[in-house]
This record gives C-alpha cells, structure tokens and sequence, in this order.
C-alpha cells in the first residue's frame, strides 16, 4: 500500500530559522500519532530522495497509546 501526501513548509515566525508542516490526518491514523509523541527526522546520504521519519511514545517505539 502506498499513501503520499503533500504539505507546505512554512517559517515559524520571522526571527526563526525553523519551518514547520502539518502531519496529515491519514498519516496520523496509520501510525497512531497522538499528541506528544517523538518525532525523529532521518537523512541518509546514500538514499539522497528520501527522508526517513521514526515515531515513538517514549516507550521505546510505535504509536501513541
């Protein structure tokens, strides 16, 4: 199964280098996303076109239950 989504990239605010996107609903559903969880942003140099993304709860992995 494939799911894509697009979003928009937008600053913070203007005395901020850091942007900010909204995870879509059906992402959040399919990983169980709440609010709370960790979200850790992967870049790995071999796969250039991909941004791996890991979500946990604090308890080691998975969703958010």
């Amino acid at each position: 199964m494939t799911l894509k989504r697009e979003t928009t990239l937008i600053r913070v605010n203007k005395n901020c280098d850091s942007l900010r996107t909204t995870i879509p609903k059906p992402i959040m559903d399919l990983f169980d996303l709440k609010e709370g969880n960790k979200i850790t942003w992967i870049y790995d140099p071999k796969h250039s076109a991909t941004v791996k993304i890991s979500c946990s709860n604090g308890n080691g992995g998975g969703g958010g239950k």
